[in-house]
């Protein structure tokens, strides 16, 4: 009896969040795939299929995978493999565009596939593992790392490997494994041609025609570019030059001839005569991405001088990477804009506000009538008072760079940055937010209570102890090196203090904060990633690609995880109130747990007097 009853009670963190939704659901596409009029990309959620017949792309079909999308390679025009963070999933491929899911092989890790209709080849750190159609076992190449790109010509399966060369392997077992010596970053092969997209050393071209002795052809464009992606039709090749430039090569004479470029964000990338589909996202100078809200434009390359835009498919941007809740309010980074959604009906959250800001940070953390946004060097203020209308107060330039932090400490905010220091800034006595106090060093995290201490992390090495009792002249109290990584606050309850939950690159230590200014460890708990982490009262959540953990917190000596069924794909940040956990899960932002009570409604607008 008593085994039956602790085995239901570790059943209730799961049962307890099973009501879920989901909003502002987009992709980001990783790898195009051309079907005639049709063009499919696996886009981190899963598979989007687009009709492009027409200068009006219209989205056919989607459907979502079991984890996050990374590659995918068609079987057969009716048969469809994408690798996932969960294993590769198998999807038919209907007359119409839809997909219908047929099987997961949860063992299948890999994060690169290519297929020839007779073998499916999937790489990873491990090597390359060669499948028949029916996911029965062939062959395994070991390589010494993972494969950048997969292709085939014939039963010769061609590997590019950053840095070392490509192989070429009979799959046959009739000889031994060639190797081409070049930088390969990608793969394309047209007929008995192989194009290796060989970073600055250029595009090289080898013949094929003769099995066991590939020959170079030519290399064009070396030196002065450095060459990432390719896509090859019959009479262009394009290569792409990360994350923004696109090169025109034409393949009449059959040499490639670079006839024009062009400026385009660029990630993912496939050619059909001469069109070419396009998708990337755009970077800052800290390499940190916002999205174009464009998971597909198509560029008329038929005049050899310019390409011209044919046509693209928008939706929601993003990524969807910071989000705060209250329970009934969920406060949103979703780039370029701050949202306000309703998630008090946890199977339906709406939109209520956006907010357009320059520069939006990555994360939020919220205090009472004012939002912190922040992560990218500067802390954005907002008064969210009205959630239906919120506005930007000001914002803390803090002279430094990502990935920063901020929190609330009283009536100031602290920023730690791992360029320009530790920051106290007061935002009520000036126009402008104004630094008061400071140390110097290089801070990546900070977590506060708005009291007079604060926890931040040092050179991702010790977690300080920071006294704020005077802002003007804040002081480290003691240390400890743990390796922190970020941490989040559980408020004291009847069964335990306030408490500092604390990931670090080894696990997630968890401090008693009886006394803030001496945080006392109570428990260490090993993981084996680094999660993010969210708590509140009783519970914490560890979030990673495709699961959630619930710990409970009730004694924290001995803090217990249980399972959930919540499963995201790409969690950024992570928020629990009421029961109920919100993730900025990077392509929506996704609700779990009871239903809460509903916001206020909208203040009534204001009418102007007569004759004013």
């Amino acid at each position: 009896m008593r085994s039956f009853r602790v085995a239901i009670l570790a059943l209730i963190p799961a049962l307890a969040l099973a009501q879920s939704g989901e909003w502002g659901s987009r992709g980001v596409s990783r790898r195009f795939a051309v079907r005639g009029e049709r063009v499919f990309a696996v886009d981190g959620r899963g598979v989007a299929v687009y009709d492009v017949s027409q200068s009006t792309v219209r989205r056919l079909a989607f459907a979502e995978t079991g984890g996050e999308a990374i590659d995918f390679a068609f079987l057969s025009d009716r048969d469809l493999a994408v690798a996932t963070r969960a294993g590769i999933d198998r999807f038919s491929v209907e007359s119409d565009g839809t997909l219908i899911a047929l099987a997961n092989y949860p063992d299948a890790m890999v994060t690169v596939l290519a297929a020839n209709g007779r073998y499916l080849a999937g790489g990873s750190v491990t090597g390359i593992v060669v499948w028949q159609p029916d996911m029965s076992f062939v062959t395994l190449f070991p390589l010494m790392q993972a494969p950048s790109a997969l292709g085939w010509h014939g039963d010769t399966l061609i590997a590019a490997l950053q840095g070392v060369g490509v192989y070429l392997f009979d799959i046959t077992g009739a000889r031994e494994p060639l190797f081409i010596a070049e930088n390969a970053r990608d793969v394309a092969i047209a007929g008995n041609t192989l194009y290796i997209a060989a970073g600055v050393n250029g595009i090289a071209a080898y013949d094929l025609s003769v099995d066991g002795t590939p020959q170079l052809l030519s290399r064009s464009g070396p030196g002065d570019r450095n060459f990432v992606r390719l896509a090859v039709s019959d009479s262009r090749l394009f290569a792409a030059e990360l994350p923004n430039i696109i090169d025109v090569f034409d393949l009449t004479s059959g040499v490639p001839a670079l006839i024009s470029h062009f400026n385009e964000p660029v990630q993912a990338i496939a050619a059909s005569g001469s069109r070419l589909f396009v998708s990337g996202t755009i970077f800052d100078q800290f390499g940190l991405p916002t999205e174009t809200g464009a998971p597909i434009r198509i560029f008329d390359a038929s005049d050899a001088a310019a390409a011209r835009l044919a046509g693209e498919f928008r939706d929601f941007a993003g990524p969807v990477s910071g989000v705060v809740t209250d329970g009934t309010l969920a406060y949103v980074v979703d780039r370029p804009y701050f949202r306000v959604i309703d998630v008090s009906n946890s199977a339906s959250p709406r939109e209520l506000a956006s907010l357009l800001i320059d520069n939006i940070g990555d994360r939020v953390k919220v205090n009472g009538t004012l939002a912190l946004l922040f992560g990218r060097g500067d802390v954005q203020i907002l008064d969210i008072n009205n959630p239906y209308a919120p506005r930007l107060v000001n914002v803390y330039h803090a002279q430094g760079g990502p990935p920063s932090n901020a929190a609330f400490a009283r009536d100031t905010i602290v920023e730690a940055n791992p360029y320009s220091g530790f920051h106290v800034v007061d935002i009520t006595s000036f126009a402008e937010p104004g630094q008061i106090g400071g140390i110097k060093g290089h801070y990546y995290e900070v977590i506060a209570s708005g009291g007079d201490v604060a926890w931040v992390a040092q050179e991702t090495v010790a977690l300080v102890t920071i006294d704020l009792s005077d802002r003007h002249n804040p002081h480290p109290l003691n240390s400890v090196v743990i390796g922190p990584v970020r941490g989040e606050l559980a408020e004291a309850t009847g069964r335990h203090p306030q408490l500092l939950v604390m990931q670090t690159q080894s696990g997630i230590r968890i401090y008693s904060l009886a006394d803030p200014r001496n945080p006392v460890e109570m428990s260490f708990t090993p993981t084996s990633s680094i999660n993010a982490i969210a708590a509140d009262g009783d519970s914490a959540f560890l979030a990673v690609s495709g699961s959630v953990q619930r710990m409970d917190l009730s004694d924290p000596a001995h803090p217990a995880l249980f399972a959930t069924t919540m499963q995201p794909l790409s969690p950024m940040q992570v928020s629990t109130a009421k029961g109920k956990v919100v993730i900025a899960d990077r392509y929506s932002l996704r609700v779990y747990g009871p239903n809460t009570a509903p916001p206020s409604p909208p203040p009534p607008s204001r009418r102007r007097a007569a004759g004013r």
